[in-house]
């Protein structure tokens, strides 16, 4: 049994971290051609200006609750706490010196 949660913990401590690391990224910037309204801020990586609309989507996701990222923590809490468990009922079990004999 204690194998067991061990592989148990060990599989969502695997699984936090996995979710952790798929958190998708914000949207891309979208340009708009020169000389028309744009959000005031430039996409560092084609230097061009960025619509208000966009700019409104990468803002919502910059401010919105990441929940990969939660599961993940959450996985990975609950896989040292599982962890813990299965040395506590180890340590206990070793000590256990059975039932009495009659």
């Amino acid at each position: 049994m204690n194998k067991i949660l061990l592989l148990v913990a060990g599989a969502l401590v695997a699984l936090g971290v996995v979710a952790f690391v798929l958190q998708p990224g914000p949207p891309d910037g979208e340009c708009v051609p020169d000389g028309q309204p744009s959000s005031g801020y430039v996409d560092e990586e084609s230097g061009c200006n960025i619509s208000i609309e966009s700019f409104e989507e990468i803002m919502d996701h910059e401010s919105s609750p990441k929940w990969f990222r939660i599961a993940g923590l959450l996985l990975v809490v609950a896989g040292v706490v599982t962890a813990v468990a299965a040395f506590v009922v180890g340590r206990r079990r070793a000590g256990d010196p059975g039932p009495p004999a009659p």
